[in-house]
């Protein structure tokens, strides 16, 4: 995991530099200019798009951007696809979903923001571009952004986070933070991820209320990725809050204890009309079935053979029961006592073997399906109730019990396979949960890659030459040094071809 610095590589000549640093960006990173991210967010701020659109243009640039990292040469073309584009977005198994992001293409090509065909995918660089009359509102919006000609090095997981829909104020304050606390300095070869923002702006430039502001900064610290920095409260004042961007983010960063810390209030009911709070309802599901004996083609046309439809003729709401007749609360926590899928917490969806049990006890009221498949799907709704819900627990209530499969996105997939992945890995059984203790994972570098690693942070925080560092601390020679750094770098464009191949 990459060490996050104060002092980057190298000092320049105005003194020693200020800042959260870091040499790496996981999962690597999508170069957007300034005005890009100004123009798509201006464009949706002023009606020309509709929020669906906004996440269809951020899901285009982690498609470009994918295939930067293919092997070029030869006659193959890059090939685009809608059920690309629905993986991250949203709307698998919806039929209403190829016509809703068929419009949504075409409607961003006639603007000219984006035209995505089957080889290519082209987006516009300047508001010139764009087939509009009265853009004074975006310069009026340009002209109090900072740095407005730079290019953002926006992560690839974020992008995908975006586009699989948070809400309007988190994607405002994503946007915001972007813009003014993530830079990289050519120079010192390392990224900047901290800086101070002001909700009054925030609110001010992109056109949102200081609740939603405050709502979305909130619910990202609790996801992990803003980690708030102490400041003092003159410097509050004057300049705004002091955050870093956690540029080793995903979506399991949330799986370290966030949940316990939300109250019970979580686990209660959902409602069962209109849009759920805190998921983003996307009119790519509009056409899913709102009753439990339905079923939508993701599974099957027979519900009843993948357990996911109760008996004929038996409502799934009176076989489950109603979250009101919920038994006596475990706790503030959240997390004592066995979980129980008529009062599911926060706290359960962050715990594999706790899921797991709720996955046994869904199977047996016929929620969900006792294959590979089914238990794939539910882990994955979890994914969606834990990263996207206020009140996580009531929204994965309402997502398997209303059968929301729609709603899960590729990155929801991929967490999910993950914790499976890790609790077979680590000795844990899918058909008996247990809570041992998980097992430490293997370390990511070998001894020497360590010693590496140490070196070029104690070089950075001190502005030496690295290779002097690696002799004084292991009587290392130049060539030593110059082969074991190598080797570093070859180790890490495998790891990265790696989660590339993840990505994809």
């Amino acid at each position: 995991m990459t060490t996050h610095t104060n002092t980057p590589p190298k000092q320049a000549d105005d003194g020693p530099p200020k800042g959260v640093w870091t040499h790496h960006i996981a999962g690597r990173y999508r170069a957007i200019q300034v005005r890009q991210l100004a123009m798509a967010w201006w464009c949706y701020r002023e009606s020309h798009i509709s929020f669906r659109q906004l996440r269809v243009y951020m899901a285009a640039h982690e498609m470009a951007e994918r295939r930067r990292y293919t092997k070029p040469g030869g006659r193959t073309k890059a090939s685009y696809s809608l059920d690309e584009l629905k993986a991250i977005v949203g709307g698998r198994g919806s039929e209403s979903a190829d016509a809703a992001l068929n419009a949504d293409i075409r409607r961003l090509a006639r603007l000219g923001m984006v035209s995505i065909s089957g080889h290519a995918i082209g987006f516009a660089e300047a508001i010139d571009d764009i087939e509009l009359e009265d853009v004074s509102g975006f310069h009026a919006m340009m002209a109090k952004l900072p740095h407005p000609d730079r290019t953002v090095p926006v992560p690839r997981r974020v992008l995908r986070a975006t586009a699989a829909g948070f809400t309007r104020g988190m994607t405002a304050v994503v946007l915001a933070m972007l813009i003014r606390s993530l830079f990289w300095h050519r120079d010192r070869g390392a990224f900047r991820v901290d800086g101070r923002t002001k909700r009054e702006w925030i609110a001010d430039v992109f056109g949102v209320s200081l609740r939603s502001v405050t709502e979305g900064r909130a619910r990202l610290i609790g996801l992990g990725w803003l980690v708030p920095r102490e400041t003092s409260q003159f410097l509050l004042n004057r300049y705004g809050a002091h955050d870093q961007i956690n540029t080793e983010w995903s979506t399991a960063v949330a799986d370290s204890g966030a949940g316990e810390k939300r109250d019970a209030e979580q686990g209660g009911s959902a409602r069962l009309s209109g849009v759920f709070q805190g998921e983003s309802a996307s009119p790519l599901n509009r056409s899913l079935p709102q009753e439990g004996n339905h079923i939508n083609n993701r599974t099957s046309a027979h519900p009843a053979e993948h357990g996911w439809a109760g008996p004929s003729g038996v409502s799934l709401r009176s076989t489950l029961g109603s979250r009101k007749e919920r038994p006596p609360a475990r706790g503030s926590g959240g997390a004592s006592g066995s979980p129980n899928i008529r009062d599911i917490r926060s706290a359960d969806l962050s715990d594999t073997d706790r899921l797991l049990e709720l996955h046994r006890q869904a199977c047996k009221l016929g929620l969900a399906h006792a294959s590979e498949h089914g238990r794939m799907t539910f882990f994955s709704l979890a994914e969606r109730a834990r990263s996207r819900g206020k009140r996580a627990g009531a929204l994965f209530y309402w997502l398997i019990r209303e059968q929301k499969t729609a709603f899960i996105t590729l990155s929801d997939e991929d967490e999910a396979a993950r914790r499976l992945r890790e609790h077979l890995n680590t000795g844990g059984s899918l058909l008996r949960p247990s809570s041992p203790e998980p097992a430490a994972s293997p370390p990511p570098f070998s001894q020497d890659e360590h010693i590496v690693v140490a070196c070029l942070r104690i070089a950075c925080q001190r502005g030496l030459d690295p290779f002097h560092v690696a002799r004084r601390a292991r009587g290392w020679t130049r060539d030593e040094w110059d082969e074991a750094r190598h080797a570093h770098l070859q180790a890490q464009h495998a790891r990265w071809r790696g989660e590339t191949k993840d990505a994809e």
